[in-house]
């Protein structure tokens, strides 16, 4: 299996797509830049020439109205275009702001539809038109769909939207075979990617779990949103109050400020009754959140099994887990069973602390598996399958 590369053919890849600079106010969700970050890679390694159109707007809006001027900046080498906002602490002059700042996505949407260039969008909610707006000039586009949104937001009514949108795509990239089986009814080209198959430097030393002593403390890590409609943050921390003390969990979350401050007071309560430690340790990007998550031995992947998008979704915290080393504790649902990985993984079958719980304890850290190899491995087939699709 290998692959060729290409003399520098253009991608355009549209989506939120942070600016990583300190003192940036364009910030999308993590897991969204971590996937988009590892599809650029791949891009870029297959020799494609990519530059990224980020819809990504200015999150500063307690102010009565602003206007905050587009630019360009580079990221790992790649060319970044954020286009101008407009900001306020008003819902309708945000609403109108939206309005004119669509007139000059249009002029260069318009401008990537008359090009050579091939188009990818990861999908949101918010991107719905754009999708119309590439179909109405017939340019060809791939769509990257991580998972059904109106599923999450629980609206019937804009699920029928959002799929209608998604099907004027002319290939895919899916996190599931079974997202394929629901959106694409006309059998065109997909691949399926899990997450981000990119193995991290190491941070930390090589025989890090064997030099364990006997009695230290067992390190366990939720990383993912903090939002209550998937669950997974404070099942994760209630799972304390049933393990032992040489046992600490670790919450890495990101949110708002009142899912925030919602879970650390969770697991102050939880703390209170529990003999394992229970922490909220903030949210980590970059070399930061790399260098915490090798410290730690398990990761937790234990988002609410009954939540309708679970039947289609794929969390990509267990890719992020397993290029870091360590070992995954999982709810037991098919879209992670069936998946490349899954054979890989220790599993609960019922969403409650005591059972997550039971499933760390069944954790072997010592046995010689090395899910970074797994993680190499399965990289190397993506590529194959990135270039079929991108020369399709």
């Amino acid at each position: 299996m290998s692959v060729k590369k290409h003399n520098m053919k253009k991608i355009y890849y549209i989506g939120f797509y942070s600016d990583p600079s300190e003192n940036s106010c364009r910030k999308a969700a993590p897991s969204a830049d971590t996937k988009m970050n590892y599809i650029v890679r791949c891009m870029k390694e297959l020799g494609y020439d990519v530059e990224v159109i980020s819809f990504c707007a200015h999150t500063n809006e307690n102010i009565v109205f602003g206007k905050r001027k587009g630019y360009v900046t580079y990221r790992d080498g790649v060319k970044v275009s954020f286009f101008t906002t407009y900001v306020s602490k008003y819902r309708i002059l945000r609403f109108l702001g939206r309005i004119v700042s669509w007139k000059s996505k249009k002029k260069i949407l318009s401008e990537i539809c008359r090009s050579d260039g091939e188009v990818v969008v990861y999908h949101s909610l918010s991107l719905l038109r754009v999708l119309h707006f590439l179909r109405r000039r017939k340019k060809k586009f791939i769509l990257e769909l991580e998972e059904i949104y109106a599923d999450v937001i629980g609206k019937s009514k804009l699920r029928k939207r959002e799929l209608a949108a998604s099907k004027l795509a002319d290939g895919y990239i899916f996190p599931t075979k079974l997202l394929d089986l629901i959106v694409n009814e006309e059998k065109k080209k997909f691949v399926i990617i899990h997450g981000t198959y990119h193995v991290e430097p190491k941070y930390k030393k090589d025989d890090y779990n064997q030099s364990k002593e006997y009695g230290e403390k067992i390190h366990c890590v939720y990383a993912g949103t903090l939002d209550p409609r998937k669950g997974g943050a404070s099942s994760s921390a209630a799972a304390a109050a049933y393990l032992p003390e040489n046992y600490h969990i670790h919450i890495l979350g990101f949110g708002g400020l009142s899912e925030i401050e919602n879970m650390k007071s969770y697991v102050s309560e939880i703390s209170q009754k529990a003999c394992a430690e229970v922490t909220y340790d903030g949210c980590l990007v970059g070399e930061e959140y790399l260098e915490f998550i090798q410290q730690c031995d398990i990761g937790l992947s234990t988002q609410d099994p009954n939540a309708a998008f679970n039947s289609t979704s794929f969390p990509s915290k267990i890719l992020s887990y397993m290029s870091n080393g360590l070992r995954v504790v999982s709810v037991r649902i098919p879209a992670i069973e069936t998946s490349e990985v899954g054979k890989y993984l220790y599993y609960y079958d019922e969403q409650t602390p005591k059972k997550i719980a039971d499933a760390i304890l069944s954790v072997k850290l010592n046995d010689g598996f090395d899910s970074r190899k797994v993680i190499s491995d399965l990289n190397k087939k993506n590529l194959f399958n990135m270039q079929k699709l991108l020369e399709g």
